[in-house]
């Protein structure tokens, strides 16, 4: 593993790097001037296909939004798609693991530079990202706190991991012949995260499905965009991460 600082400008500003299995592994932190005495919230976030780490760091700009938070944007590597383009495994196994291997190590690094705990980091994702997410929700469950995923869909999604606070996010001008996977992936993660028939509102863009015993809450809505990263999804994230549904399932 290797660490590249940014300019002095900017230091806060790092790339590290790893070696997974021999193919040299990139990611892209930001992290507080001063991180606050205690546990510091680590959010990772994946990036599409086709995407690359700066590319998405500098068009989502969560790292911004939220500055009191360690913010990782991992990047991805070439996968069989044509043409090749950067992206995720969807599947454990697939790829030797590399994704997973990947976020193993990042959670160990980030965790011996910083005092992060596994009850204050997140994972977030969009499109191919988001896909990685629900894999990482099944596959490394017991280190994230919560997820979210944006423009993906997971119809079929089954987990015999316990169910933890999920943000799941759409694009109401995403493709029509999406939708009917969208509304049939709200139900897979309802059954996932044993959640409540009865919806509330949620802030100004979702619906919250509050969870029967042993279950976790889960937010889901569409926003008036297409297969984009939504103009208002760091707030929501932001809000859901740190402040509302998460710190209220650890209540319970």
């Amino acid at each position: 593993m290797s660490f590249l600082l940014g300019s002095p400008a900017d230091a806060k500003r790092f790339t590290l790097q790893f070696d997974i299995d021999g193919m040299q592994r990139k990611v892209l932190v930001y992290a507080p001037d001063q991180p606050a005495s205690g546990t510091t919230p680590l959010a990772i976030v994946y990036h599409g296909r086709g995407d690359d780490s700066v590319a998405f760091a500098n068009a989502v700009k969560l790292h911004q939004d939220w500055p009191d938070v360690i913010v990782a944007y991992p990047r991805g590597e070439t996968i069989d798609t044509t043409p090749p383009m950067r992206g995720w495994q969807y599947k454990a196994g697939t790829y030797d693991d590399r994704d997973l291997k990947l976020t193993d190590q990042l959670l160990a690094e980030l965790g011996e530079r910083y005092q992060t705990a596994p009850e204050h980091t997140f994972a977030a994702g969009f499109s191919n990202g988001g896909h990685f997410v629900f894999l990482l929700n099944a596959q490394r469950n017991a280190q994230f706190a919560a997820f979210a995923a944006i423009g993906a869909l997971q119809p079929e999604y089954a987990s015999d991991a316990p169910p933890k606070p999920f943000m799941y996010l759409f694009g109401r001008r995403e493709d029509p012949k999406y939708q009917g996977d969208w509304a049939k992936t709200v139900e897979a993660l309802s059954r996932h995260n044993l959640s409540e028939q009865r919806a509330t509102d949620y802030l100004d863009c979702c619906k919250l499905l509050a969870p029967k015993a042993g279950g976790a809450p889960l937010v889901f809505g569409v926003y008036n965009a297409g297969h984009i990263w939504p103009a208002g999804g760091n707030q929501w994230l932001r809000e859901f991460f740190g402040l509302g549904v998460v710190s209220k399932a650890d209540d319970r």
